[in-house]
Protein backbone atom coordinates (compact mmCIF):
# COMPACT_ATOMS: atom_id res chain seq x y z
CA UNK A 1 0.00 0.00 0.00
CA UNK A 2 1.07 3.69 -1.03
CA UNK A 3 0.64 6.38 1.22
CA UNK A 4 1.03 9.90 0.10
CA UNK A 5 0.81 13.08 2.15
CA UNK A 6 0.55 16.76 1.29
CA UNK A 7 0.13 19.35 3.95
CA UNK A 8 -2.09 22.46 2.56
CA UNK A 9 -3.49 25.22 4.14
CA UNK A 10 -6.49 23.61 5.57
CA UNK A 11 -5.24 20.53 6.39
CA UNK A 12 -3.88 17.22 5.56
CA UNK A 13 -4.58 15.06 2.89
CA UNK A 14 -3.73 11.59 2.66
CA UNK A 15 -4.16 8.56 0.51
CA UNK A 16 -3.67 4.88 1.57
CA UNK A 17 -4.36 2.29 -0.55
CA UNK A 18 -6.42 4.34 -3.16
CA UNK A 19 -8.74 5.93 -0.77
CA UNK A 20 -8.59 9.30 0.24
CA UNK A 21 -8.55 10.75 3.71
CA UNK A 22 -8.58 13.71 4.81
CA UNK A 23 -7.85 15.31 8.72
CA UNK A 24 -8.84 18.97 9.57
CA UNK A 25 -6.12 20.38 11.50
CA UNK A 26 -6.68 24.19 12.05
CA UNK A 27 -3.35 26.46 11.34
CA UNK A 28 -2.61 28.56 14.21
CA UNK A 29 -0.32 31.06 14.74
CA UNK A 30 3.08 29.76 16.04
CA UNK A 31 2.78 29.81 19.98
CA UNK A 32 4.37 32.01 22.28
CA UNK A 33 7.91 30.76 24.06
CA UNK A 34 7.12 30.02 28.11
CA UNK A 35 10.05 31.25 28.72
CA UNK A 36 11.79 34.93 27.79
CA UNK A 37 14.71 34.61 25.14
CA UNK A 38 17.95 35.30 25.69
CA UNK A 39 19.55 37.39 22.80
CA UNK A 40 23.07 37.04 24.78
CA UNK A 41 24.62 35.13 27.20
CA UNK A 42 27.40 36.27 29.94
CA UNK A 43 30.15 34.31 30.51
CA UNK A 44 30.08 33.72 34.91
CA UNK A 45 32.18 35.89 36.12
CA UNK A 46 33.02 36.98 39.67
CA UNK A 47 31.41 40.25 41.15
CA UNK A 48 33.22 43.38 40.18
CA UNK A 49 35.12 44.93 42.96
CA UNK A 50 35.99 48.80 43.74
CA UNK A 51 39.55 50.04 42.34
CA UNK A 52 40.78 51.11 45.99
CA UNK A 53 40.09 48.75 49.41
CA UNK A 54 38.99 51.15 51.43
CA UNK A 55 35.70 51.52 49.84
CA UNK A 56 34.93 47.89 50.71
CA UNK A 57 36.40 48.34 53.95
CA UNK A 58 34.52 51.17 55.24
CA UNK A 59 31.32 50.43 53.69
CA UNK A 60 30.92 46.21 54.81
CA UNK A 61 32.66 46.51 58.60
CA UNK A 62 29.07 48.00 59.79
CA UNK A 63 26.85 46.17 57.87
CA UNK A 64 24.49 43.24 60.23
CA UNK A 65 24.71 39.77 58.88
CA UNK A 66 21.50 38.70 57.16
CA UNK A 67 21.42 35.30 59.25
CA UNK A 68 22.08 36.76 62.85
CA UNK A 69 21.20 40.49 62.08
CA UNK A 70 24.44 41.51 64.08
CA UNK A 71 27.58 43.17 62.93
CA UNK A 72 29.96 40.44 62.92
CA UNK A 73 33.69 41.02 63.96
CA UNK A 74 35.15 39.21 61.01
CA UNK A 75 32.64 39.69 57.56
CA UNK A 76 33.06 38.55 54.12
CA UNK A 77 31.34 38.84 50.95
CA UNK A 78 30.99 35.81 48.53
CA UNK A 79 32.54 36.94 45.09
CA UNK A 80 30.29 34.71 43.37
CA UNK A 81 26.53 36.66 44.83
CA UNK A 82 27.46 39.39 47.27
CA UNK A 83 26.28 38.18 50.30
CA UNK A 84 27.72 39.33 53.22
CA UNK A 85 28.36 36.14 56.04
CA UNK A 86 30.07 36.23 59.66
CA UNK A 87 33.28 34.27 59.19
CA UNK A 88 34.18 31.60 61.98
CA UNK A 89 31.52 33.34 64.37
CA UNK A 90 29.48 30.89 66.63
CA UNK A 91 26.42 33.33 66.19
CA UNK A 92 25.73 31.72 62.72
CA UNK A 93 26.50 28.17 63.46
CA UNK A 94 23.27 25.57 62.27
CA UNK A 95 24.16 21.67 63.10
CA UNK A 96 27.85 22.38 63.76
CA UNK A 97 28.36 24.25 60.37
CA UNK A 98 29.38 27.62 59.81
CA UNK A 99 27.75 30.28 57.89
CA UNK A 100 30.56 30.19 55.13
CA UNK A 101 30.18 26.42 54.73
CA UNK A 102 26.61 26.64 54.35
CA UNK A 103 26.60 29.46 52.46
CA UNK A 104 28.61 27.73 50.21
CA UNK A 105 26.72 24.88 49.81
CA UNK A 106 23.50 27.36 48.97
CA UNK A 107 25.51 29.28 46.48
CA UNK A 108 28.18 27.34 44.44
CA UNK A 109 27.42 23.74 45.28
CA UNK A 110 30.04 23.26 47.94
CA UNK A 111 32.16 25.88 46.21
CA UNK A 112 32.35 29.15 47.64
CA UNK A 113 34.68 32.46 47.15
CA UNK A 114 34.90 35.09 49.89
CA UNK A 115 36.62 38.52 50.43
CA UNK A 116 37.53 38.76 54.33
CA UNK A 117 37.24 42.62 54.77
CA UNK A 118 38.76 42.51 58.14
CA UNK A 119 42.23 41.00 56.42
CA UNK A 120 41.82 41.67 52.92
CA UNK A 121 42.19 37.81 52.26
CA UNK A 122 40.66 35.40 49.64
CA UNK A 123 39.27 32.35 51.01
CA UNK A 124 38.04 29.29 48.87
CA UNK A 125 35.68 26.92 50.40
CA UNK A 126 35.43 23.28 48.35
CA UNK A 127 33.48 20.70 50.20
CA UNK A 128 34.95 20.46 54.06
CA UNK A 129 38.46 21.64 52.65
CA UNK A 130 39.61 25.64 52.83
CA UNK A 131 42.17 27.66 51.09
CA UNK A 132 44.10 30.96 51.48
CA UNK A 133 44.37 32.38 48.36
CA UNK A 134 46.08 35.74 49.33
CA UNK A 135 44.95 38.41 48.49
CA UNK A 136 43.66 40.79 45.44
CA UNK A 137 44.28 43.74 46.73
CA UNK A 138 47.73 44.92 46.76
CA UNK A 139 49.47 48.51 47.77
CA UNK A 140 51.47 50.19 45.50
CA UNK A 141 54.22 48.41 45.36
CA UNK A 142 52.61 45.22 44.47
CA UNK A 143 52.76 43.76 47.91
CA UNK A 144 49.87 42.39 50.09
CA UNK A 145 49.06 43.80 53.13
CA UNK A 146 47.24 40.79 55.08
CA UNK A 147 45.39 42.00 58.06
CA UNK A 148 45.74 45.23 57.15
CA UNK A 149 48.72 45.78 59.71
CA UNK A 150 50.86 48.23 57.52
CA UNK A 151 48.11 50.46 56.40
CA UNK A 152 49.28 51.06 53.35
CA UNK A 153 46.32 52.00 50.19
CA UNK A 154 45.31 48.76 48.53
CA UNK A 155 44.24 48.49 45.27
CA UNK A 156 42.25 45.83 42.95
CA UNK A 157 45.22 43.98 41.13
CA UNK A 158 43.62 43.07 37.64
CA UNK A 159 45.80 40.17 37.26
CA UNK A 160 45.09 38.97 40.26
CA UNK A 161 41.76 38.88 40.36
CA UNK A 162 41.26 38.07 36.74
CA UNK A 163 43.35 34.59 37.66
CA UNK A 164 41.07 34.30 40.07
CA UNK A 165 37.82 34.65 38.07
CA UNK A 166 39.96 31.65 35.52
CA UNK A 167 40.50 29.58 38.26
CA UNK A 168 37.06 29.47 39.17
CA UNK A 169 35.55 29.78 36.19
CA UNK A 170 37.52 26.70 34.47
CA UNK A 171 36.88 24.58 38.12
CA UNK A 172 40.62 24.37 38.18
CA UNK A 173 41.30 24.72 42.28
CA UNK A 174 41.48 21.25 42.38
CA UNK A 175 44.57 21.69 39.83
CA UNK A 176 46.25 24.84 40.32
CA UNK A 177 45.71 25.12 44.43
CA UNK A 178 47.78 22.12 46.01
CA UNK A 179 47.90 23.11 49.85
CA UNK A 180 44.20 23.02 50.75
CA UNK A 181 43.49 22.53 54.69
CA UNK A 182 40.40 20.78 56.15
CA UNK A 183 38.38 23.35 58.04
CA UNK A 184 36.37 20.96 59.93
CA UNK A 185 33.17 23.33 59.86
CA UNK A 186 34.47 26.69 61.39
CA UNK A 187 33.89 28.46 58.13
Amino acid sequence: AHTEHVVGSSGINAEYGGRKLIAQIPMTAPATPLLPLVLCWARPRLLNLPRIYGKLYFHYRHVKCNVCTTVPQDPAICLICGSLVCVRSQCCLWLQTGECTKHAQQCGTGTAIYLVIMSSTVVIIRGERVYLWGSVYLDQHDEEDIDLKRGKTLYLSDTRYQCLNQQWVSHSFDHTLKRWGWHQSQF
